[in-house]
C-alpha cells in the first residue's frame, strides 16, 4: 500500500482549522476510557465508556435490575427519564450483546444529550433495564452497526457520530483518536479532524475490511507480522490477520499460537485460572518493543512499559491474552487499549479507511486541520519526529458486538 504521501501532494489537501471539529477529552481509568455528557431536562450527569467498536449510546436506568442489586451501584450515572421533561419514548427493541459477554437490553428513547460545548435535540440512544454492567457507553462506529439493526433487524437510527455531522458540527464522518500513555490522566478524541502534533512520521492509510457480507459494520484492518525491538516480524509473519481496532477493550487479543509465541519472547507467564497473564514488573524498565507490522511502509512499536501493567504493588499482568480462552468469538481479534496508546488514529467511516501513524506520548502542542469530504488526511507530522526509544523512556509505568 502507498503512503498517503505517494498519493497526492501536500497541496491537495486544504487547511482548515478548528471551525468544523469537535474535540473531547477522555478520561483514562487505565482499563477503560470515558467522557462526560449530561442527558435531559434539567440535566442529568454521566460517564460514559467510549467504544469504537460498538454504535449505540446506552445508558443504565435507575431502577435497572443490575444497578438496583450491586452492593455498589452504578457510579458512572443512571437514567431517570421521569425526571426529564425532554424525554420521548420510541420502541422496546434496544438490545446489545458484546463480544465480551456483557450486554444490555431496554427501549430505544429520545432525549437532548449535550458534551463537549455541543447539543443534540431529540437524540436517540437505548436505556437499559437488563444489564450486566455497571456503564453506560458511547458507541461511535458505523451507523449499520446500531444494536437496532444487528441485533433485531429493524433498521438503522442516527448514532452520536451521524447526529453531529447531520447538525452541522462536523463536515464528513471521520474522527482521530489519541490516547496518551498508560499513565496519563487523559487522552484525546477529536471528531471531524487531525492533530499533527499527536503523531510523528507519517500517517499511513489502509482500507477497512469489511463484514463476510460485504458491509461495513466494523473497523477492520490487516495485520501482517509481530515482532521486536525494530524487527518487525521476528515472532510471528502472518497472512493479513483481521484485528479490529476497539478502545472499548482493555487488553489486546490475538489467536493462542501468535500469542504463546510473544509470552516466550517477552517472558510472561499466562494463567489459565486467571485468564491472564503475568509478567515481572521490572520488565516495564526495559528499553524494548513489541512492533506490529501492518504493510512495508507502516509498522507501531509499543514500549514494554506501555503494556506492563501493574495489578498490585508486586504484581504485573501483560496487556496482550489469547483470544481462545476469552469469551470472544474464536476468530475475533482485537487490537486494544494496550496496542491502541501507541497509535495514532484517524477512523474515517465516509471512506472506510483507517490512518495510523506512531504516536507522541506527552504532547501539549495542537495543530487541528479539519476533514471534508473533499479532503485527505494529512500524512506529515507536525512536530519534531522524535525516536520511539526517545519515547520510551519518557514514559513511565506507576466491550465491541459480536458480529
Amino acid at each position: 500500500m502507498s503512503s498517503a504521501a505517494d498519493l497526492r501532494s501536500r497541496n491537495t489537501w486544504q487547511v482548515l482549522r478548528q471551525s468544523g471539529t469537535l474535540n473531547v477529552p477522555l478520561a483514562n481509568y487505565v482499563l477503560l476510557y470515558y467522557m462526560n455528557i449530561t442527558v435531559g431536562t434539567p440535566e442529568q450527569q454521566f460517564e460514559v465508556h467510549l467504544d469504537t467498536g460498538s454504535s449505540d449510546l446506552w445508558l443504565n436506568t435507575r431502577d435497572s435490575r443490575y444497578c438496583s442489586s450491586v452492593e455498589q451501584p452504578c457510579f458512572s450515572g443512571t437514567y431517570d427519564a421521569n425526571s426529564s421533561s425532554s424525554y420521548s419514548y420510541v420502541n422496546s427493541e434496544f438490545e446489545i450483546a458484546y463480544a465480551d459477554g456483557t450486554g444490555s437490553q431496554g427501549d430505544y428513547v429520545t432525549d437532548t444529550v449535550r458534551f463537549s460545548g455541543v447539543t443534540l435535540e431529540d437524540q436517540q440512544f437505548g436505556i437499559g433495564y437488563l444489564s450486566s454492567t455497571p456503564d453506560g457507553i458511547m458507541g461511535i462506529g458505523y451507523v449499520r452497526n446500531v444494536a437496532s439493526a444487528t441485533a433485531r433487524g429493524s433498521g438503522t437510527y442516527s448514532n452520536i457520530p451521524q447526529s453531529l455531522l447531520e447538525s452541522g458540527r462536523i463536515s464528513t464522518l471521520a474522527y482521530s483518536m489519541w490516547l496518551n500513555d498508560l499513565d496519563a490522566a487523559e487522552g484525546d478524541l477529536l471528531f471531524g479532524g487531525v492533530n499533527t502534533e499527536k503523531y510523528q512520521g507519517e500517517l499511513e492509510t489502509f482500507p477497512i475490511v469489511p463484514s463476510s457480507d460485504g458491509v461495513y459494520r466494523q473497523v477492520t484492518i490487516a495485520l501482517q507480522g509481530v515482532g521486536r525491538n525494530g524487527d518487525d516480524s521476528s515472532i510471528a509473519s502472518l497472512s493479513d490477520l483481521d484485528v479490529h481496532l476497539d478502545t472499548g477493550a482493555s487488553l489486546t487479543y490475538l489467536p493462542d499460537d501468535l500469542t504463546t509465541k510473544i509470552y516466550d519472547a517477552v517472558g510472561a507467564q499466562y494463567s489459565r485460572t486467571e485468564q491472564v497473564a503475568f509478567i515481572d514488573c521490572d520488565r516495564a524498565d526495559d528499553r524494548e518493543t513489541l512492533d506490529f507490522k501492518f504493510n512495508d511502509q507502516k509498522t507501531i512499536q509499543v514500549p514494554m512499559n506501555e503494556l506492563v501493567i501493574r495489578y498490585t504493588q508486586e504484581i504485573c499482568v501483560f496487556g496482550i491474552v489469547p483470544s481462545g480462552d476469552s469469551s470472544f468469538e474464536e476468530s475475533y481479534y482485537i487490537l486494544g487499549d494496550t496496542f491502541l496508546r501507541s497509535a495514532y488514529v484517524v477512523y474515517d467511516l465516509a471512506k472506510n479507511e483507517i490512518s495510523l501513524a506512531q504516536t507522541v506520548f506527552n504532547s501539549t502542542d495542537d495543530n487541528i486541520i479539519e476533514l471534508t469530504n473533499n479532503t485527505e488526511v494529512p500524512s506529515e507530522a507536525g512536530n519534531g519526529g522524535e525516536t520511539i526509544a526517545a519515547t520510551a523512556v519518557g514514559a513511565s509505568n506507576t466491550g465491541s458486538p459480536g458480529e
